[in-house]
């Protein structure tokens, strides 16, 4: 839900209750400044010397109606700050792996910023419509006490107004471009920060990035500043000394030309500085609403981005179900349709059956990766039919069917949060028995009374502890992307000969990507993949057998 989105649920109560708190406040500014006016003119609004009652009473009405209209801003900016942002999650969580991958977590990080920005808006509509009320009734009031100047007077304003927004035009839109170098610059943060190991280590690639990347877009993101900031302060000081402008036409011109007495002089000075604030709140809402609208639009577009083959997520978990078999038939699945040259997935028929541990093998870029993606219901095919048990089933009624699965990925993350429930207390004799089995004692350190696993350890061990907790997962299928890669030849032996054929007597069918072709015997099944064709399944060739 955007801001827009989110102002149009509100009944018309909350809009009513706004319009008259800004209206009571402004009524009683505007009374105030009648109140100021005929006293300095020797004039007053009630007979005898009642009137610092009424002036007082004036100004409890506009702090008592600012106090509440404040504390439901505050209250109104929190609610579409946090709104904003777990609307922007929720997109992402249920999003496509292919649009997330396409967006980029760099430009999510801005989303959210923006976000916060958008929490703003309440306050500065509101501040817009009443101090928009106030500058009318002033003009209004002006033109009363004297029509010719209160006519030159608004004619002037509005002319200084005209050059002022001209101005702010072209400094919203370098201030676009400053927001699209800070996209770039969140990027190559990642970059650092991500890889900082292979940054550290070569002095190549450490003074690329710094000097071509990061350097480069700050100096570019600075002299544009420096550039937009002095247009800013000029139009700033464009506005301020317009007022001079305005007062000196007030006090020298005017009175010259005969067009006001010194007496109407008194009340425009006073009405004109009454002014000052309120028209500083107009003009402020020209260059905060360019930047709104900016944040709006890049909110909207991760929004439509997003919105890719996404899918919700339930708000009660599906339960793994098994499986007999899970059949795939004339499978295509291209990373760029409109690109002939691009890789393409193509796969007339392939059948998975529970109990077995399959291994995929193949050389790099042949298609494996691709696969484990569609079969986990992160890639949607282009084409093609996918049976479950036998009967045809949808896309997204496949991908429920990644709640069955438990995947540990090349370049897997662990989760430090226990996201999965898992039972980590002492007690718990299977969790005891497969810290065992994948020699994870004195390694696996758990903070039960956190709900929480340490996660700093090696690569081969981060590994082992992914297998561990993807068993716990108790789902029927396993799949593996190259697991086995970090492991030691102790560790990596085990694995094949010892623990494949554990998991597969759990009941479990493990589908793993391997090139130990020396432990090939050990697998049920062999998939061998060229080109993003199957070119190679061994039990076809036994069948034939």
């Amino acid at each position: 839900m955007n801001v827009i989105q989110f102002f149009q649920t509100k009944s018309r109560l909350f809009y009513f209750f706004l319009i008259l708190l800004g209206l009571t406040s402004s009524v009683a500014n505007i009374g105030t400044l009648m109140l100021i006016n005929n006293a300095l003119a020797g004039k007053t609004l009630i007979k005898g010397q009642q009137n610092y009652m009424v002036y007082i009473c004036l100004m409890a009405i506009s702090f008592a109606t600012n106090r509440i209209f404040q504390n439901y801003i505050v209250k109104l900016t929190s609610t579409i700050v946090v709104e904003q942002e777990l609307a922007i999650i929720q997109k992402v969580r249920n999003s496509s792996y292919e649009s997330f991958e396409r967006l980029g977590p760099d430009k999510i990080y801005a989303a959210l910023g923006d976000a916060r920005m958008l929490g703003r808006i309440p306050q500065m509509f509101i501040s817009f419509f009443n101090a928009f009320i106030i500058v009318t009734c002033s003009l209004v009031y002006l033109f009363i006490a004297a029509p010719l100047g209160g006519v030159t007077v608004i004619s002037l304003m509005i002319f200084l107004l005209t050059i002022y927004l001209i101005r702010d035009k072209e400094i919203s839109r370098q201030n676009n471009i400053v927001r699209d170098l800070q996209d770039e610059y969140y990027h190559s943060l990642q970059e650092l920060i991500q890889g900082f190991k292979q940054i550290r280590i070569s002095n190549l690639r450490n003074n690329n990035l710094f000097n071509r990347y990061i350097n480069l877009n700050r100096e570019k993101s600075k002299q544009l500043s420096i550039k937009t900031n002095r247009k800013y302060v000029a139009n700033e000081m464009i506005g301020i000394y317009s007022w001079y402008l305005v007062l000196g036409t007030v006090i020298f011109i005017l009175p010259a030309i005969g067009k006001v007495s010194l007496a109407q002089v008194t009340i425009f000075v006073a009405t004109v500085l009454f002014m000052v604030g309120p028209i500083s709140q107009l003009v402020m809402f020209f260059p905060m609403y360019s930047i709104f609208k900016i944040s709006i639009n890049r909110i909207n577009k991760i929004d439509t981005e997003l919105k890719v083959d996404s899918l919700d997520m339930p708000a009660i978990p599906i339960p793994a179900r098994p499986f007999r078999s899970i059949r795939f038939e004339d499978i295509v699945y291209s990373y760029n349709a409109n690109d002939k040259t691009s890789f393409q997935l193509n796969i007339k028929e392939i059948t998975f059956k529970n109990d077995e541990i399959i291994f995929i093998a193949g050389g790099n870029g042949s298609g494996k990766t691709t696969f484990i993606n569609i079969l986990t219901g992160l890639c949607k095919p282009e084409s093609g039919r996918i049976y479950v048990d036998d009967k045809e089933v949808g896309w997204t009624d496949f991908c429920s069917l990644s709640n069955s699965m438990a995947v540990v990925y090349t370049t897997h993350h662990l989760f430090k949060n226990n996201y999965d429930d898992h039972d980590l207390s002492e007690g718990n004799g299977h969790l005891r028995y497969l810290t065992d089995l994948f020699n994870l004692n004195g390694v696996l350190k758990l903070l039960e009374d956190r709900n929480w696993v340490n996660t700093s350890l090696s690569k081969g061990q981060q590994k082992r502890l992914a297998l561990l907790l993807s068993i716990m997962e108790d789902k029927p299928l396993i799949i593996l992307d190259e697991w086995a890669a970090e492991q030691d030849p102790y560790n990596r032996r085990q694995f094949y000969t010892k623990w494949l054929p554990l998991i597969k007597g759990m009941g479990k069918t493990v589908i793993a990507i391997s090139h130990d072709d020396d432990y090939y015997h050990v697998a049920d099944r062999i998939l061998r993949f060229d080109y993003g064709k199957i070119a190679h399944d061994t039990s076809k060739v036994s069948q034939i057998v």
